[in-house]
């Protein structure tokens, strides 16, 4: 079995891309995203974020506060290291159990900041979204209502370098701005070449 990584920037569409995969081809995808916040619940790490960011990051409920969270760490690059330092150690050991019970010709690790984390090596294969900066930003825009500030701030926290293409084992263009249905049909054949490329091997 393989284990492949799917990367992008914000708004490339990776767990849209992600979840083609799982649905119409049967395979199993690990959302790296999902499984951080689901991370944040565990005792431990939510008293290690307390302990570094501080109370003012919870609700009144006890709750985590996004919004604050991320309105902090992505003003500082530093806050936002060391936030990735507490919770993706964590993630990947998890991932680590999930992909040992996995039963398919290969699996996929979805991650915004593989690259970032110099996660590459973990994985047999790298697929990279490519999608131009104006597609990207109208589809954060719509989707979050941030302002082009914000988005333009998020994208250069992700840090991305032009090279990440070039660093990667599979691309795919995923320039639509069309709607969900209309976009699948359009990606569904650069999708379908990888995996009959994959589920051979």
């Amino acid at each position: 079995m393989q284990h492949l990584a799917v990367t992008g920037r914000i708004g490339s569409g990776k767990s849209f891309i992600c979840n083609i995969f799982e649905e119409d081809f049967h395979i199993p995808v690990f959302y790296s995203d999902k499984e951080a916040k689901k991370c944040y619940d565990e005792p431990d790490i939510k008293e290690a974020v307390c302990q570094a960011f501080g109370t003012q990051i919870l609700h009144p409920d006890g709750s985590f506060n996004w919004q604050a969270i991320g309105e902090m760490v992505f003003r500082d690059n530093s806050r936002l290291k060391q936030l990735n330092t507490i919770i993706h150690p964590r993630v990947m050991a998890n991932y680590q159990v999930w992909k040992t019970r996995q039963q398919a010709p290969y699996t996929l690790f979805e991650s915004a900041i593989l690259y970032e984390q110099h996660l590459e090596s973990l994985f047999d294969a790298v697929i990279y979204i490519q999608c131009p900066t104006e597609v990207v930003m109208e589809r954060v825009r719509q989707r979050n209502g941030w302002d082009n500030e914000t988005v333009t701030r998020r994208l250069q926290q992700q840090q991305l370098q032009d090279n990440c293409a070039e660093k990667a084992d599979f691309l795919i263009l995923h320039d639509s701005q069309s709607p969900l249905a209309e976009s699948k049909q359009r990606l569904l054949p650069q999708l379908l070449r990888i995996h009959r490329q994959l589920a051979s091997n």
